[in-house]
Protein backbone atom coordinates (compact mmCIF):
# COMPACT_ATOMS: atom_id res chain seq x y z
CA UNK A 1 0.00 0.00 0.00
CA UNK A 2 1.15 3.18 -1.21
CA UNK A 3 1.78 6.29 1.34
CA UNK A 4 -0.02 9.15 0.55
CA UNK A 5 2.64 11.75 0.05
CA UNK A 6 3.87 8.90 -2.90
CA UNK A 7 0.83 8.60 -4.32
CA UNK A 8 0.75 12.46 -4.41
CA UNK A 9 3.89 12.56 -6.17
CA UNK A 10 3.05 10.31 -8.97
CA UNK A 11 0.09 12.01 -9.84
CA UNK A 12 2.26 14.96 -9.70
CA UNK A 13 4.95 13.27 -11.93
CA UNK A 14 2.79 11.55 -14.50
CA UNK A 15 0.90 15.03 -15.29
CA UNK A 16 4.04 17.01 -15.28
CA UNK A 17 5.49 14.66 -17.78
CA UNK A 18 2.93 15.97 -19.67
CA UNK A 19 4.27 19.17 -20.33
CA UNK A 20 8.19 18.58 -19.63
CA UNK A 21 10.97 15.65 -19.72
CA UNK A 22 12.50 16.31 -16.60
CA UNK A 23 11.22 15.67 -13.20
CA UNK A 24 13.05 16.29 -9.67
CA UNK A 25 11.73 14.52 -6.66
CA UNK A 26 13.03 15.41 -3.16
CA UNK A 27 11.73 13.37 -0.42
CA UNK A 28 13.70 12.73 2.73
CA UNK A 29 15.83 9.65 3.35
CA UNK A 30 13.64 6.72 4.61
CA UNK A 31 10.58 8.12 2.88
CA UNK A 32 10.00 5.93 -0.38
CA UNK A 33 11.93 7.55 -2.90
CA UNK A 34 12.47 4.27 -4.74
CA UNK A 35 9.07 3.00 -4.53
CA UNK A 36 7.40 6.49 -5.82
CA UNK A 37 10.06 6.27 -8.57
CA UNK A 38 8.91 2.54 -9.40
CA UNK A 39 5.11 3.55 -9.55
CA UNK A 40 5.69 6.83 -11.39
CA UNK A 41 7.85 4.15 -13.89
CA UNK A 42 4.53 1.66 -14.13
CA UNK A 43 2.57 4.56 -14.85
CA UNK A 44 4.31 5.83 -17.83
CA UNK A 45 4.65 2.20 -18.74
CA UNK A 46 0.93 1.33 -18.44
CA UNK A 47 -0.04 4.70 -20.60
CA UNK A 48 2.40 3.89 -23.46
CA UNK A 49 4.54 6.15 -22.95
CA UNK A 50 7.71 4.31 -23.15
CA UNK A 51 9.67 1.38 -23.71
CA UNK A 52 12.64 0.66 -21.30
CA UNK A 53 13.55 2.18 -17.82
CA UNK A 54 17.32 2.77 -16.84
CA UNK A 55 18.25 3.46 -13.49
CA UNK A 56 21.34 4.64 -11.80
CA UNK A 57 22.69 4.96 -8.42
CA UNK A 58 25.85 5.38 -6.29
CA UNK A 59 26.97 1.97 -5.30
CA UNK A 60 26.43 -2.02 -5.90
CA UNK A 61 23.88 -2.64 -2.82
CA UNK A 62 21.70 0.23 -4.01
CA UNK A 63 21.58 -1.05 -7.68
CA UNK A 64 20.83 -4.03 -6.35
CA UNK A 65 17.86 -3.38 -3.98
CA UNK A 66 16.46 -0.89 -6.54
CA UNK A 67 16.21 -3.95 -8.96
CA UNK A 68 14.82 -5.74 -6.63
CA UNK A 69 12.02 -2.97 -5.71
CA UNK A 70 11.25 -2.57 -9.53
CA UNK A 71 10.81 -6.20 -10.56
CA UNK A 72 8.20 -6.78 -7.58
CA UNK A 73 6.72 -2.90 -9.01
CA UNK A 74 6.58 -3.88 -12.24
CA UNK A 75 5.90 -7.53 -12.22
CA UNK A 76 8.47 -8.36 -14.96
CA UNK A 77 12.55 -8.79 -14.96
CA UNK A 78 14.65 -5.75 -14.65
CA UNK A 79 18.13 -7.16 -15.06
CA UNK A 80 18.56 -5.72 -18.63
CA UNK A 81 18.78 -8.89 -20.08
CA UNK A 82 16.22 -10.09 -22.89
CA UNK A 83 12.78 -9.84 -22.04
CA UNK A 84 13.80 -7.36 -19.18
CA UNK A 85 11.51 -4.07 -18.99
CA UNK A 86 14.78 -2.28 -17.77
CA UNK A 87 18.21 -2.41 -15.77
CA UNK A 88 19.73 -0.97 -12.62
CA UNK A 89 23.64 0.02 -13.22
CA UNK A 90 26.39 2.24 -10.93
CA UNK A 91 26.99 5.78 -11.87
CA UNK A 92 30.36 4.70 -12.78
CA UNK A 93 29.20 2.65 -15.20
CA UNK A 94 28.99 5.77 -16.80
CA UNK A 95 32.32 6.43 -18.17
CA UNK A 96 31.74 3.80 -20.77
CA UNK A 97 28.16 5.04 -22.54
CA UNK A 98 28.50 3.66 -25.76
CA UNK A 99 25.64 1.01 -24.66
CA UNK A 100 23.75 4.10 -23.41
CA UNK A 101 23.11 6.15 -26.26
CA UNK A 102 22.50 3.20 -28.90
CA UNK A 103 19.87 2.06 -26.17
CA UNK A 104 18.74 5.64 -25.33
CA UNK A 105 18.49 6.29 -29.72
CA UNK A 106 16.67 3.71 -30.17
CA UNK A 107 13.88 3.49 -27.85
CA UNK A 108 11.78 5.39 -25.59
CA UNK A 109 13.42 5.50 -22.49
CA UNK A 110 12.68 6.62 -18.73
CA UNK A 111 15.91 7.77 -17.06
CA UNK A 112 16.23 7.55 -13.84
CA UNK A 113 18.47 8.57 -11.15
CA UNK A 114 19.12 8.16 -7.44
CA UNK A 115 21.05 10.29 -5.63
CA UNK A 116 21.66 12.82 -7.98
CA UNK A 117 23.89 15.10 -6.43
CA UNK A 118 26.21 12.40 -6.87
CA UNK A 119 26.27 13.26 -10.78
CA UNK A 120 28.70 15.63 -11.10
CA UNK A 121 27.25 18.49 -13.29
CA UNK A 122 29.40 21.54 -14.10
CA UNK A 123 33.39 21.27 -13.10
CA UNK A 124 36.26 20.41 -15.66
CA UNK A 125 38.47 18.22 -13.15
CA UNK A 126 38.74 14.77 -14.71
CA UNK A 127 36.23 13.14 -11.79
CA UNK A 128 33.65 14.85 -13.50
CA UNK A 129 34.29 13.98 -16.77
CA UNK A 130 31.72 10.98 -16.70
CA UNK A 131 29.70 13.52 -15.31
CA UNK A 132 29.49 15.82 -18.74
CA UNK A 133 29.29 12.59 -20.99
CA UNK A 134 25.90 11.92 -19.18
CA UNK A 135 24.39 15.37 -19.42
CA UNK A 136 25.73 15.53 -23.47
CA UNK A 137 24.15 12.26 -23.94
CA UNK A 138 20.92 11.81 -21.20
CA UNK A 139 19.62 15.51 -21.62
CA UNK A 140 19.67 15.20 -25.14
CA UNK A 141 18.12 11.34 -25.72
CA UNK A 142 16.42 9.95 -22.79
CA UNK A 143 12.69 10.35 -22.99
CA UNK A 144 12.12 11.29 -19.88
CA UNK A 145 14.23 11.95 -16.98
CA UNK A 146 13.77 11.14 -13.33
CA UNK A 147 15.83 12.62 -10.42
CA UNK A 148 15.63 11.11 -6.63
CA UNK A 149 17.27 13.29 -3.82
CA UNK A 150 17.19 13.43 0.05
CA UNK A 151 20.12 15.52 0.19
CA UNK A 152 19.69 18.14 -2.34
CA UNK A 153 22.96 19.93 -2.32
CA UNK A 154 26.99 18.36 -3.39
CA UNK A 155 29.86 19.30 -0.77
CA UNK A 156 31.76 20.45 -3.73
CA UNK A 157 29.44 23.38 -5.11
CA UNK A 158 29.25 21.88 -8.25
CA UNK A 159 25.20 22.42 -9.26
CA UNK A 160 23.21 19.18 -9.38
CA UNK A 161 22.47 18.01 -13.00
CA UNK A 162 19.10 18.10 -14.40
CA UNK A 163 17.85 20.70 -11.39
CA UNK A 164 16.45 24.22 -11.72
CA UNK A 165 17.74 26.66 -8.96
CA UNK A 166 15.55 29.56 -7.68
CA UNK A 167 18.80 31.75 -6.72
CA UNK A 168 22.44 32.40 -7.16
CA UNK A 169 22.69 30.81 -3.46
CA UNK A 170 22.06 27.33 -5.02
CA UNK A 171 18.94 26.74 -3.79
CA UNK A 172 17.18 24.14 -5.52
CA UNK A 173 13.87 24.22 -7.40
CA UNK A 174 12.23 20.77 -7.08
CA UNK A 175 9.08 19.25 -8.91
CA UNK A 176 8.26 17.47 -5.86
CA UNK A 177 9.30 18.24 -2.09
CA UNK A 178 8.48 15.82 0.82
CA UNK A 179 11.00 17.25 4.12
CA UNK A 180 11.55 15.47 7.24
CA UNK A 181 9.02 16.88 9.19
CA UNK A 182 5.97 16.17 6.81
CA UNK A 183 7.85 12.52 7.15
CA UNK A 184 7.56 12.40 11.44
CA UNK A 185 4.32 13.87 11.13
CA UNK A 186 2.57 11.52 9.11
CA UNK A 187 4.53 8.86 10.62
CA UNK A 188 6.40 8.35 7.49
CA UNK A 189 10.07 8.67 9.39
CA UNK A 190 10.98 8.20 12.42
CA UNK A 191 11.45 10.92 15.52
CA UNK A 192 15.51 11.73 15.48
CA UNK A 193 17.45 12.84 18.90
CA UNK A 194 20.90 13.09 18.30
CA UNK A 195 23.39 13.45 21.40
CA UNK A 196 26.84 15.64 21.02
CA UNK A 197 29.19 13.92 23.38
CA UNK A 198 31.63 16.97 24.17
CA UNK A 199 34.87 16.31 25.99
CA UNK A 200 34.67 17.94 29.26
CA UNK A 201 38.72 17.84 30.52
CA UNK A 202 40.98 17.25 28.33
CA UNK A 203 45.42 17.57 28.76
CA UNK A 204 47.38 17.90 26.39
CA UNK A 205 50.91 17.68 26.66
CA UNK A 206 52.95 19.27 24.22
CA UNK A 207 56.81 20.41 23.91
CA UNK A 208 57.36 20.00 27.64
CA UNK A 209 54.22 22.12 28.44
CA UNK A 210 50.80 20.94 29.52
CA UNK A 211 47.75 22.45 28.36
CA UNK A 212 44.24 21.87 29.17
CA UNK A 213 41.29 22.18 27.80
CA UNK A 214 37.53 22.14 28.27
CA UNK A 215 35.52 21.27 25.46
CA UNK A 216 35.92 19.59 21.93
CA UNK A 217 35.92 22.96 20.13
CA UNK A 218 38.24 24.69 21.93
CA UNK A 219 40.69 21.68 21.77
CA UNK A 220 40.55 22.00 17.88
CA UNK A 221 40.42 25.91 17.54
CA UNK A 222 44.12 25.46 19.48
CA UNK A 223 45.40 22.83 15.67
CA UNK A 224 47.37 20.60 18.10
CA UNK A 225 45.37 17.71 18.04
CA UNK A 226 43.53 16.85 14.86
CA UNK A 227 40.17 15.41 15.00
CA UNK A 228 40.64 12.33 13.53
CA UNK A 229 43.22 11.59 16.38
CA UNK A 230 40.85 12.27 18.77
CA UNK A 231 38.13 9.96 17.29
CA UNK A 232 40.77 7.06 17.50
CA UNK A 233 41.62 7.70 21.32
CA UNK A 234 40.26 4.54 23.00
CA UNK A 235 38.52 6.01 25.63
CA UNK A 236 36.54 8.28 23.16
CA UNK A 237 35.38 5.32 21.23
CA UNK A 238 34.43 3.22 24.46
CA UNK A 239 31.89 6.71 25.38
CA UNK A 240 30.80 6.55 22.21
CA UNK A 241 30.26 2.71 22.05
CA UNK A 242 28.74 2.34 25.66
CA UNK A 243 26.04 5.22 25.46
CA UNK A 244 25.19 3.53 22.02
CA UNK A 245 25.38 0.01 23.15
CA UNK A 246 22.88 0.97 26.59
CA UNK A 247 20.28 2.46 23.63
CA UNK A 248 20.35 -0.19 21.45
CA UNK A 249 19.97 -2.55 24.46
CA UNK A 250 17.50 -0.92 25.44
CA UNK A 251 15.25 -1.05 22.69
CA UNK A 252 16.12 -4.91 21.76
CA UNK A 253 14.22 -5.57 25.08
CA UNK A 254 11.20 -4.99 22.89
CA UNK A 255 12.07 -4.99 19.30
CA UNK A 256 14.90 -7.99 19.39
CA UNK A 257 15.88 -7.39 15.73
CA UNK A 258 16.94 -3.33 16.23
CA UNK A 259 20.06 -3.28 14.82
CA UNK A 260 22.91 -0.59 15.16
CA UNK A 261 25.28 1.34 12.66
CA UNK A 262 28.68 2.48 13.55
CA UNK A 263 30.34 4.77 10.70
CA UNK A 264 34.17 4.65 10.76
CA UNK A 265 36.37 6.89 8.93
CA UNK A 266 39.00 4.22 7.91
CA UNK A 267 39.68 0.69 7.35
CA UNK A 268 42.00 0.27 10.39
CA UNK A 269 39.72 2.87 12.37
CA UNK A 270 37.11 0.00 11.97
CA UNK A 271 39.27 -2.61 13.00
CA UNK A 272 40.35 -0.51 15.89
CA UNK A 273 36.34 0.04 16.59
CA UNK A 274 35.38 -3.57 16.12
CA UNK A 275 38.56 -5.02 18.23
CA UNK A 276 36.82 -3.17 21.59
CA UNK A 277 33.61 -3.68 20.37
CA UNK A 278 34.64 -7.31 21.02
CA UNK A 279 37.04 -6.88 23.64
CA UNK A 280 35.67 -4.41 25.87
CA UNK A 281 31.82 -4.96 25.41
CA UNK A 282 31.93 -8.26 24.24
CA UNK A 283 29.68 -7.52 21.77
CA UNK A 284 30.18 -8.91 18.03
CA UNK A 285 29.89 -7.15 14.80
CA UNK A 286 29.54 -7.26 10.61
CA UNK A 287 32.46 -5.45 9.43
CA UNK A 288 31.90 -4.11 5.45
CA UNK A 289 34.07 -2.03 3.22
CA UNK A 290 34.65 -1.13 -0.26
CA UNK A 291 38.02 -3.39 0.03
CA UNK A 292 35.58 -6.41 0.65
CA UNK A 293 34.21 -7.66 -2.43
CA UNK A 294 31.52 -9.63 -0.36
CA UNK A 295 30.06 -6.68 1.63
CA UNK A 296 27.14 -6.76 -0.59
CA UNK A 297 26.50 -10.24 0.25
CA UNK A 298 27.08 -9.01 4.29
CA UNK A 299 25.02 -6.62 4.17
CA UNK A 300 22.26 -8.15 2.76
CA UNK A 301 22.70 -10.72 5.66
CA UNK A 302 22.74 -8.29 8.17
CA UNK A 303 19.38 -6.68 6.83
CA UNK A 304 17.42 -10.24 6.93
CA UNK A 305 18.93 -11.47 10.66
CA UNK A 306 18.97 -10.23 14.15
CA UNK A 307 22.24 -9.53 14.91
CA UNK A 308 23.45 -6.33 16.78
CA UNK A 309 26.12 -4.35 15.16
CA UNK A 310 27.54 -3.50 11.58
CA UNK A 311 30.73 -1.24 11.06
CA UNK A 312 30.57 0.60 7.89
CA UNK A 313 33.36 2.49 6.12
CA UNK A 314 31.30 4.73 3.45
CA UNK A 315 29.35 1.51 2.49
CA UNK A 316 26.39 2.16 4.08
CA UNK A 317 26.13 6.29 4.01
CA UNK A 318 22.93 6.62 1.50
CA UNK A 319 19.96 4.04 -0.08
CA UNK A 320 20.95 1.31 1.43
CA UNK A 321 17.83 0.04 2.87
CA UNK A 322 18.01 -1.88 6.28
CA UNK A 323 15.19 -0.23 8.17
CA UNK A 324 16.00 -2.59 11.37
CA UNK A 325 18.59 -0.16 11.92
CA UNK A 326 17.80 2.18 14.94
CA UNK A 327 20.81 3.62 16.64
CA UNK A 328 23.89 5.37 14.70
CA UNK A 329 27.45 5.99 16.79
CA UNK A 330 28.81 8.17 14.20
CA UNK A 331 32.83 7.96 14.79
CA UNK A 332 34.14 9.57 11.16
CA UNK A 333 35.71 11.93 10.56
CA UNK A 334 33.61 13.61 7.41
CA UNK A 335 32.50 16.41 9.04
CA UNK A 336 30.33 18.05 5.95
CA UNK A 337 25.89 18.13 6.32
CA UNK A 338 25.58 15.81 3.66
CA UNK A 339 27.25 13.06 4.84
CA UNK A 340 25.69 13.88 8.04
CA UNK A 341 21.85 13.49 6.57
CA UNK A 342 23.28 10.84 5.04
CA UNK A 343 23.86 9.02 8.35
CA UNK A 344 21.20 9.99 9.85
CA UNK A 345 18.72 8.88 7.61
CA UNK A 346 19.54 5.10 8.00
CA UNK A 347 17.97 5.05 10.97
CA UNK A 348 15.07 6.81 10.00
CA UNK A 349 13.02 4.04 8.43
CA UNK A 350 10.22 3.12 10.20
CA UNK A 351 9.23 -0.66 10.59
CA UNK A 352 6.13 -1.89 12.75
CA UNK A 353 8.01 -3.89 15.42
CA UNK A 354 9.61 -0.86 16.52
CA UNK A 355 9.27 2.16 18.15
CA UNK A 356 9.36 5.74 16.28
CA UNK A 357 12.37 7.03 17.21
CA UNK A 358 15.95 6.79 15.97
CA UNK A 359 18.85 7.58 18.20
CA UNK A 360 22.37 8.89 17.24
CA UNK A 361 25.36 9.13 19.19
CA UNK A 362 28.38 11.66 18.48
CA UNK A 363 31.06 14.19 19.54
CA UNK A 364 30.02 17.51 19.41
CA UNK A 365 32.31 18.34 16.55
CA UNK A 366 31.84 22.46 15.87
CA UNK A 367 30.20 21.33 12.83
CA UNK A 368 28.46 18.64 13.70
CA UNK A 369 26.56 20.66 16.42
CA UNK A 370 25.65 23.06 13.90
CA UNK A 371 23.97 20.62 11.52
CA UNK A 372 22.13 19.18 14.43
CA UNK A 373 20.89 22.21 15.72
CA UNK A 374 19.71 23.16 12.11
CA UNK A 375 17.81 19.81 11.92
CA UNK A 376 16.13 20.83 15.65
CA UNK A 377 15.12 23.71 14.15
CA UNK A 378 13.39 22.34 11.41
CA UNK A 379 11.55 19.43 13.47
CA UNK A 380 10.47 21.69 16.52
CA UNK A 381 11.40 19.97 19.96
CA UNK A 382 13.80 20.72 22.41
CA UNK A 383 17.94 21.39 23.38
CA UNK A 384 18.74 20.18 27.04
CA UNK A 385 22.21 19.73 28.68
CA UNK A 386 22.93 16.77 30.31
CA UNK A 387 26.11 15.80 32.87
CA UNK A 388 26.59 11.93 34.10
CA UNK A 389 28.37 12.09 36.64
CA UNK A 390 28.76 8.42 37.33
CA UNK A 391 30.09 7.87 33.89
CA UNK A 392 32.15 10.87 34.46
CA UNK A 393 33.72 8.59 37.63
CA UNK A 394 34.25 5.46 35.41
CA UNK A 395 36.25 7.09 32.61
CA UNK A 396 38.32 9.23 35.14
CA UNK A 397 39.04 5.64 35.90
CA UNK A 398 39.40 3.60 33.09
CA UNK A 399 41.64 6.26 31.61
CA UNK A 400 43.97 6.86 34.97
CA UNK A 401 44.37 2.98 34.91
CA UNK A 402 44.83 2.75 31.20
CA UNK A 403 47.76 5.20 30.72
CA UNK A 404 49.64 3.26 33.97
CA UNK A 405 49.39 0.28 31.89
CA UNK A 406 51.82 -1.12 29.38
CA UNK A 407 50.71 -0.97 25.62
CA UNK A 408 48.94 -4.23 24.82
CA UNK A 409 50.56 -6.59 22.46
CA UNK A 410 47.40 -8.55 21.61
CA UNK A 411 46.16 -8.15 17.79
CA UNK A 412 42.49 -8.82 18.94
CA UNK A 413 41.81 -6.03 21.46
CA UNK A 414 43.75 -2.50 20.40
CA UNK A 415 42.20 -0.28 23.36
CA UNK A 416 45.57 0.79 24.91
CA UNK A 417 45.62 4.56 25.03
CA UNK A 418 48.84 5.67 23.34
CA UNK A 419 48.13 7.02 19.70
CA UNK A 420 50.17 8.43 16.84
CA UNK A 421 48.47 11.86 17.23
CA UNK A 422 50.97 12.78 14.61
CA UNK A 423 49.58 10.41 11.86
CA UNK A 424 50.03 11.64 8.43
CA UNK A 425 46.43 10.51 7.09
CA UNK A 426 44.44 13.19 5.78
CA UNK A 427 41.00 13.84 7.24
CA UNK A 428 38.78 16.86 7.04
CA UNK A 429 40.29 18.10 10.61
CA UNK A 430 44.13 17.99 9.37
CA UNK A 431 46.89 17.92 11.88
CA UNK A 432 49.51 20.37 12.68
CA UNK A 433 52.70 18.88 12.07
CA UNK A 434 54.73 21.92 13.81
CA UNK A 435 52.92 21.24 17.02
CA UNK A 436 54.05 17.46 18.14
CA UNK A 437 51.56 16.24 20.91
CA UNK A 438 53.34 14.13 23.61
CA UNK A 439 49.94 12.83 25.00
CA UNK A 440 46.41 13.35 25.32
CA UNK A 441 44.70 12.64 28.46
CA UNK A 442 40.60 12.52 28.52
CA UNK A 443 38.95 12.83 32.04
CA UNK A 444 35.65 13.61 31.46
CA UNK A 445 32.67 13.72 28.84
CA UNK A 446 29.64 15.18 28.65
CA UNK A 447 26.37 14.82 27.12
CA UNK A 448 24.29 17.40 24.61
CA UNK A 449 21.32 16.13 24.06
CA UNK A 450 19.16 17.67 20.97
CA UNK A 451 16.06 16.27 20.63
CA UNK A 452 13.92 16.17 17.71
CA UNK A 453 10.11 16.22 18.87
CA UNK A 454 7.08 17.23 17.35
CA UNK A 455 4.42 19.63 19.10
CA UNK A 456 0.87 19.77 19.18
CA UNK A 457 1.18 16.04 17.10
Amino acid sequence: MLRDWQNRCIKHATETYTHQAGYLMLACPGAGKTIAAAHIAKSLIDDNKIDYIVCFSPSRIVCQSIEQTFEHVLNRKFNGRLGALGMSKTYHSLINTTELISDLSNSRVLVIFDEIHHCAGDGDSPSNVWGMQLLATIQNLATYTLSLTGTPWRTDTLPIPFAKYTDPEGNILCDFSYDIVEAIKDNVCRMPQITAIDLEHVVVKKNHQIYTYNSLQHLLEDEGVSYQAIIKHPEVIKHLLSKSIEQLDNLRGSSPNAGGLIVASSYLHAFQIQSILSGHFNKESTLVSCRFDDSPELIDYFKNNQSEWIISIAMISEGTDIPRLQVCCNLTDVTTELYFRQILGRILRVTQSQSNFAYMFMLAEPKLVEYAKRLDEAVPGTYTYQKSAHLIDSIDNSTKSDLQKKPSSSKNNNTNTELDFNSSDTSNHQLDNKNRVDELILSSFKSQILSSYLIGL
